[in-house]
């Protein structure tokens, strides 16, 4: 990604993976707090890198409930630094961080669907 961020759409309560993705990390969520809580459950950020260092909505261990977030290069917080808006553990797991290269597979996806068809021929 040029540019953004993982922006998870309030009040939304439906599960992400966001695997193998060089992002700038230059935007913002939105949305008012009254819209639902920052995160759904089960998110998962996955071999994530991250070419500015910001922290927000990336390293997600403190904020998601029910998240894993497994290699993520060095980020840290900026202007814009959020807690979790619910009660209750987090139950959030941390993996692997200041590192993507040790990460696999590199992409969930990837290794989804070639477990289910069978590996892709190169073109």
């Amino acid at each position: 990604m040029r540019m953004g961020t993982f922006d998870s759409h309030r009040g939304l309560p439906f599960a992400n993976v966001r695997t193998d993705i060089t992002v700038d990390n230059n935007g913002r969520h939105g949305g008012d707090a009254i819209a639902g809580p920052l995160f759904g459950v089960r998110f998962a950020h996955w071999n994530i890198r991250v070419t500015n260092g910001r922290a927000g909505l990336m390293k997600i261990d403190g904020l998601a409930p029910y998240s894993a977030t497994v290699g993520i290069s060095t980020v840290t917080e900026f202007d814009q630094i959020d807690v979790p808006d619910f009660t209750g553990d987090l139950h959030s797991r941390l993996e692997l961080y200041v590192t993507t290269d040790v990460v696999r597979p590199r992409n969930l996806y990837d290794a989804q669907r070639d477990r289910h068809f069978g590996p892709r021929i190169s073109d």
